[in-house]
């Protein structure tokens, strides 16, 4: 029998409280790698050390391999529900392991929108036997203290203020409602998330010919009036603010002269392409907010290399490649990026661009410190048993119509990576080995957020 195939019979025996060891492992810990494997009982690790042997428990052999804590992907869309014909939790949650994330949080823009405990409480239900990985869930901004205060007891992660067109009713020209929901948040322990573009009074502009022409239509400008706008009313409610997918150095820098309470975000994509792949690319490269210049890409690069942002989150954002392939004033905006953040961000650390430490903070410590899941994003006894095993020499090709998401397409197509993931464990559970999803949906739990000040 093939090691794979004696994967999957030894998978077939065990229940969610399986006992799991990988064994020979490059593991991370304290900092550094050390040679060693990792003992996984019910859920949780129980025990890491040089040698461990026990010939009575499902093994995984990880030798060369290195076993990273499993990532965090703060930021993500699974779409799901009246949107399922773009992603749905289970395709979703594979595409996830197949990237090494083994818990995500999940943005509120669905259909219908995560507005009220309610609806939160119905996707989550939704949610819990249909998922590979973990699943957190964001709600959308209010002002209303009395739906916050249940939003955060449902165990949402986040109010996210989405500031182009709110999600939920809600004034964004209003500084003072905007106030009084960083109020609301601050008394209900959990932090607020913000797409930072400030429309303001814009009028609609004349109709435009191509995609460089709509990304002119959302200049760096509003980022900056956005950022500076938020971090200012914030002064008065001692919130605590994440702002996501950041496109400016300068925005970082404006964030970390203000409160340590404030955190960023940058994605793969405004790290890695500029304007000039809208312009080769089209719809393909089409998101909000849109690609910068490349002298602005290059400064948010060497921001978040040295320490600048915080995380780096995929903003998975599926759509149709019908809903893509529009005019671009009617083209959907968003990109796929679980299946390609970590062999991108692993073929910087192979070109000696970032440095491994700093990516796993940026996809796994910072993570789990802003948003409090505190069992997760370290490989030591009396933490999750979430791992994801990965080699750092295996060289890649992105190829998007082999994703598990239902997003056949990617402004990544054709790179060329180096690092690559392997195994993704989650709770103990092998969820995805070697190119296949392993075993039934389920895998994952629904995650509810516990924040203390």
């Amino acid at each position: 029998m093939s090691l794979q195939q004696k994967k999957r019979a030894e998978q077939s025996r065990y229940s969610g409280d399986q006992t799991l060891l990988v064994k020979d492992a490059n593991i991370w810990a304290e900092n550094r790698f050390t040679k060693g494997s990792i003992l996984i009982v019910n859920r949780r690790i129980k025990r890491t050390a040089r040698r461990i042997d026990d010939a009575n428990v499902q093994t995984i052999d990880a030798s060369g391999l290195y076993a990273l804590p499993g990532l965090i992907d703060a930021h993500v869309h699974l779409r799901d529900m009246k949107l399922s014909y773009k992603e749905d939790f289970t395709t979703g949650t594979a595409a996830a392991a197949a990237g090494g994330f083994t818990t995500v949080l999940d943005m509120p823009n669905s259909v219908p929108p995560t507005d009220s405990p309610e609806r939160l409480i119905e996707r989550q239900r939704k949610a819990a036997h249909k998922i590979h990985v973990n699943v957190g869930f964001h709600a959308a901004a209010t002002s209303d203290r009395e739906t916050i205060a249940g939003l955060a007891h449902a165990g949402a992660f986040s109010l996210k203020l989405y500031m182009p067109k709110p999600i939920a009713r809600f004034d964004i020209g209003n500084n003072s409602e905007i106030r009084e929901m960083m109020m609301g948040c601050k008394h209900a322990r959990i932090p607020v998330t913000v797409h930072a573009e400030d429309l303001g009074d814009s009028t609609e502009s004349p109709r435009v010919n191509s995609f460089e022409q709509l990304a002119m239509g959302r200049p760096s400008i509003l980022e900056t009036r956005a950022v500076e706008r938020i971090a200012g009313i914030r002064k008065t409610t001692g919130a605590r603010l994440h702002f996501c997918h950041l496109t400016l150095a300068s925005s970082l820098r404006t964030i970390r002269e203000s409160s340590p309470r404030i955190t960023s975000e940058a994605t793969p994509h405004h790290l890695l392409l500029s304007s000039g792949s809208l312009r080769r690319l089209g719809w393909r490269a089409w998101m909000v907010p849109p690609l910068r210049s490349e002298v602005e890409r290059r400064r948010l690069l060497i921001a978040t290399r040295t320490g600048s942002c915080d995380i780096v989150a995929s903003d998975h954002a599926p759509h149709t490649i019908q809903e893509k392939k529009r005019e671009p004033e009617d083209s959907s905006p968003g990109v796929p990026g679980l299946e390609t953040t970590l062999p991108l961000m692993l073929t910087l650390v192979n070109k000696g661009i970032l440095e491994i430490s700093r990516l796993i903070k940026l996809l796994a410590e910072n993570p789990a410190r802003i948003f409090s899941l505190k069992s997760k994003a370290k490989i030591k006894p009396g933490y999750d048993g979430d791992v994801v095993l990965v080699d750092m020499s295996k060289e890649n090709r992105v190829q998007s119509t082999r994703f598990l998401s239902k997003a056949k397409y990617s402004p990544f197509d054709g790179f060329r990576t180096k690092g690559a993931v392997v195994s993704t464990i989650v709770g103990g559970t092998l969820v995805y080995d070697r190119g296949e999803v392993i075993g039934q949906p389920g895998c994952g739990s629904v995650l509810r957020s516990s924040f203390s000040d």
